[in-house]
């Protein structure tokens, strides 16, 4: 596998990265952990995680099945959305980012965070509050490098000049969600990235199985596929996605190869792209979608993609946790 570096952080991670938002539910630990080992020996190097997945116990699993395998590996994990009542569990404040990243490590069983996400930015705490309760937990060698997730390109551009003027570290990549329904991230998102040496670790390449080939109706989803396990899940699989979808797999098997692999492999081609979540539910999905790494594309497929989705346009929002998104 080849790797790439990670934005300003100097890292070299896998294109393909780990997502573990299915461990704990619906995926138990056994095959959670079958799911790991094999990704680890296929290559990939970079796990991602995040406090809320299966209310933490994502975190814990990957914590339980590394515990002798954690210098082969970076793990990320993020703080913003609620993890309980109180009206100070959740958000991006200096009293929950302590808070949660000293639980997260609690429960990944580790000394360190190689990269800690904002899960979401927060419009009601400055980010300076942000960014200093962030400089605190690295200088404490709890979190090695910080990043973004799902931040508008204006939020994070602010957040690196603050950073410049008050020397607090900067983030090393953005996670936005990127797929051939939702390419809007192009129009400002992925420019800014790669103006300020920022790595793109795009979530959702597959639209939740819609690029998948896994919908034939949005209103009859089949049990156990993404949409069934969320309404914001939901609410991303439209009849005009699946429309997209339906077409977009017909021209996968044209050329040989899965939806899911050149879904992913499309994303990776992307420029200012450096590495993909792939979400695997079973041990199955993961070997099935490890061939998009190595995946050539051409310009054929490009005009293709671009045919059925132009450049920087949406055809279903993949964006709906994210007010800021028009």
């Amino acid at each position: 596998m080849e790797y790439r570096r990670l934005g300003r952080s100097g890292l070299m991670v896998s294109p393909l990265v780990l997502g573990t938002m299915n461990f704990g539910h619906p995926t138990d630990k056994d095959e959670s952990a079958r799911i790991i080992h094999a990704a680890l020996e296929a290559g990939i190097n970079l796990i991602d995680s995040a406090n809320v997945y299966a209310g933490g116990e994502s975190e814990r699993i990957v914590g339980e099945v590394l515990r002798d395998r954690r210098h082969e590996v970076f793990i990320t994990t993020k703080v913003f959305n609620r993890t309980g009542p109180g009206p100070n569990d959740a958000g991006n404040s200096r009293h929950n980012i302590i808070t949660a990243c000293e639980a997260s490590l609690k429960r990944l069983g580790t000394d360190y965070i190689d990269i800690y996400f904002l899960h979401r930015t927060d419009p009601n705490v400055p980010q300076e509050e942000t960014l200093a309760a962030l400089d605190l937990l690295v200088q404490q060698g709890k979190v090695r490098y910080i990043a973004a997730s799902t931040h508008p390109a204006w939020r994070t551009v602010e957040a690196l000049h603050i950073a410049d003027k008050f020397g607090y570290p900067k983030f090393v990549c953005e996670q936005p969600p990127y797929n051939l329904l939702d390419r809007r991230v192009e129009n400002e998102i992925v420019p800014m990235c790669q103006a300020y040496d920022l790595g793109i670790v795009a979530w959702s390449p597959l639209a939740h199985g819609v690029l998948a080939g896994r919908y034939t109706d949005a209103s009859a989803m089949p049990e156990g596929t993404r949409g069934t396990l969320r309404e914001v899940f939901a609410e991303r699989i439209t009849q005009a996605g699946v429309d997209v979808g339906i077409k977009f797999a017909e021209y996968a098997k044209g050329k040989g190869v899965t939806p899911a692999q050149l879904a992913t492999a499309w994303v990776l081609h992307q420029p200012g792209v450096t590495s993909s979540i792939i979400g695997p539910r079973t041990l199955e999905h993961l070997t099935s979608v490890l061939p998009a790494a190595d995946l050539a594309l051409d310009e054929a497929d490009f005009a293709v993609c671009d045919a059925l989705v132009p450049p920087g346009m949406v055809v279903t929002s993949f964006f709906n946790t994210s007010r800021w998104m028009p």
